[in-house]
């Protein structure tokens, strides 16, 4: 599935106008210096980490979401982009059994441990950004799945290629974002990008860029749609504790998560639950036959 990946670092040295290839133990290029990785690692990623443990089952719609537009099917290969600590990973993995296939992309390190944590045996990790999936097989996976990752990739138009040429003829492309102009890209804006402990430096797409992208890469069948996600709490004071802790937002308080959420997102009482709106849109195209 995957070609061998080298653990060389290439250097590029120009020598005249001759460029000269120096080969060092260990290959790490500037992109994996990238903002992605250093935004979930360290007290970023242990934060998110025990946000998804206290609050197990906020996010109960983000699943019944990707079982409805993925819905991963024994047998099936597909390729997980910006997993991160691998909340769809296992879900997705168990789905494939017995003889189906999930390989995890991320660009953190830190990260991809919290998928191999999961002990799936059909789970397959590369550590590469949404734009770096050089080693990854043409023609393998009969889906790519992204839920909440693209809008950190700067070089979306490399990305959508990749997506395109790992697809087999007839393979389909479902990505989850924040598009540019909801109120969900409002609250990233305005609170994360302002409390987060290592800021939200990102590039939301609008649905014309979304789709565009596609079509450039040569993806048919092309579809947008827009997906009224609540997550689920048993307080108001859960609401802002969980985002606190989400999005590592240490610069201000759980309070001030809270007040920032019922201000730009809205917060609904049910049946003694509290639903946070978390807006997102779905992307699904395929690949020619």
């Amino acid at each position: 599935m995957v070609k061998e990946l080298e653990k060389k670092n290439v250097d590029v040295v120009a020598v005249g106008r001759h460029l000269k290839l120096k080969q060092q133990e260990r290959y790490t290029s500037l992109n994996r210096k990238s903002m992605t990785k250093i935004e979930f690692s360290g007290e970023r990623s242990s934060l998110y980490k025990q946000a998804l443990n206290d609050y197990p089952s906020a996010r109960t719609m983000d699943l019944e979401m990707m079982t409805r537009y993925l819905h991963p099917s024994p047998e099936e290969v597909i390729l997980e982009i910006g997993a991160g600590s691998g909340f769809f990973s296992g879900h997705i993995a168990d789905a494939l059994k017995p003889t189906g296939h999930l390989l995890v992309s991320d660009p953190s390190e830190e990260q991809l441990e919290e998928v191999l944590n999961l002990r799936r045996s059909n789970i397959e990790i590369v550590e590469a950004g949404a734009h770096e999936l050089t080693s990854v097989d043409d023609s393998k996976f009969d889906a790519v799945w992204s839920f909440g990752a693209i809008h950190h990739a700067f070089k979306k138009t490399e990305a959508f290629s990749h997506f395109y040429r790992v697809l087999k003829p007839g393979g389909r492309l479902i990505i989850v974002d924040v598009l540019t102009g909801s109120d969900l890209a409002k609250h990233f804006d305005s609170q994360v990008a302002k409390f987060c402990v290592v800021g939200h430096e990102v590039a939301f797409m609008s649905r014309e860029y979304m789709r565009t992208l596609s079509e450039v890469a040569g993806f048919e069948q092309i579809e947008i749609v827009d997906l009224p996600i609540q997550w689920l709490f048993k307080s108001k004071e859960d609401v802002g504790d969980f985002l606190y802790k989400l999005h590592a937002m240490t610069k201000t308080t759980r309070e001030e998560c809270l007040r920032g959420a019922e201000e730009i997102l809205g917060i609904e009482e049910l049946h003694g639950q509290f639903l946070l709106n978390w807006p997102l849109s779905v992307l699904v195209c395929n690949k020619p036959l």
